[in-house]
C-alpha cells in the first residue's frame, strides 16, 4: 500500500514521528480516507496534508474529520489520469498570470518548454507545505484561509442539501460580502469567475516573481529551473509571501478589470 512508504518519509525530521503510535495514526487515517473515497483513493502529498491534524489534534477521530474536511476542498488536485493532472487549471492560471505580471519571465520559461508550469506542480498539489517549514507551513495556511475566507464556503463542501438551502446560501453571500476575506472581496469584484482564481495561484507567482531574476540569468534549461526553486524549500517566509501573493493579484485584477481579455 503506497501510503505506507509516504507515512515514513513524511515530517520524518519531527521528533513526534519518532513514537510508532504517531506514525500509526497517521497511516490509519490515511487508509481510512482511502476506503470511503472510492474516486480518488489515495494519492501521494496526503500525507503531507494529513501530518498537520495528527500533530495537532490528540484524538485521532477528530483529525480524521479535520482532514476529510480539507480533502473536500483539495481532493481536486489529486484528481489524476493519463492525459491531465489535478492542479492542471491550476497551472493554466498561473501561466496566464505570469505571461500578465512578468512576461519577461513567462517568455524565457517558454522557450525552456516550461510554459505548461508543471514545476510548480508540488507547491499546489499541497499546499506548499515542502517550501515552507512546519510553522511557517500552518501559518501560510491559516492566512490564506483567513484571507480567502468565505462565510458561505460550508454550502460547496456538503454532499446534500436542498435546492431551497443552496438558494438560502446564496442570498447569504450576497449579504455577508463584508464578512469575506480580504482576498475574497477583491475576487468577488471581477465579474468573470475564471479570473476569481485561489490565492494559491498567486502564491506560486509571487515565488516565480522574487527569483525571477535568478531564473532568468541562470536558467539555461527546466532542470535548472527545477534545481532554483527546490534551494528555497524551507527557506521561504510565510507573511512575505502571503503579503507578495496579495500585491499581484491586485495588480492582475487592475489589468483584468482594465483588460477583460487578460481573464479570459
Amino acid at each position: 500500500f503506497e501510503s505506507g512508504l509516504d507515512v515514513r518519509r513524511t515530517d520524518r525530521t519531527l521528533v513526534f514521528y519518532e513514537k510508532e503510535e504517531n506514525l500509526a495514526k497517521l497511516w490509519d487515517i490515511l487508509s481510512v480516507y482511502a476506503w470511503i473515497d472510492t474516486d480518488v483513493g489515495y494519492c501521494q502529498g496526503m500525507s503531507d496534508l494529513c501530518s498537520p491534524m495528527i500533530m495537532l489534534l490528540e484524538d485521532e477521530a477528530d483529525a480524521f474529520w479535520c482532514f476529510e474536511r480539507l480533502m473536500r476542498r483539495l481532493r481536486g488536485n489529486f484528481r489524476c489520469t493519463d492525459s491531465s493532472v489535478g492542479v492542471e487549471t491550476q497551472l493554466c492560471s498561473l501561466a496566464t498570470v505570469t505571461q500578465v505580471i512578468d512576461p519577461k519571465l513567462h517568455q524565457h520559461l517558454e522557450t525552456l518548454g516550461g510554459g505548461d508550469y508543471l514545476f510548480a506542480f508540488r507547491m499546489l498539489m499541497v499546499l506548499f507545505r515542502r517550501e515552507f517549514s512546519f510553522c511557517d507551513s500552518l501559518y501560510l495556511w491559516e492566512m490564506m484561509w483567513a484571507l480567502e475566507y468565505d462565510p458561505d464556503m460550508f454550502y460547496q463542501y456538503e454532499d446534500s442539501g436542498s435546492d431551497m438551502e443552496k438558494t438560502e446560501g446564496a442570498k447569504v453571500r450576497q449579504k455577508s460580502t463584508r464578512k469575506c476575506g480580504k482576498y475574497e472581496r477583491e475576487n468577488m469584484k471581477v465579474k468573470n469567475p475564471e479570473a476569481q482564481l485561489p490565492i494559491s495561484v498567486f502564491l506560486v507567482a509571487s515565488v516565480l516573481k522574487d527569483k525571477s531574476s535568478t531564473l532568468l540569468q541562470e536558467a539555461r534549461g527546466l532542470d535548472d529551473v527545477v534545481q532554483i526553486l527546490n534551494d528555497i524549500t524551507g527557506n521561504l517566509d510565510a507573511k512575505k509571501a502571503c503579503i507578495g501573493a496579495m500585491k499581484l493579484h491586485k495588480k492582475y485584477l487592475k489589468k483584468v478589470l482594465l483588460f477583460p481579455s487578460y481573464g479570459a
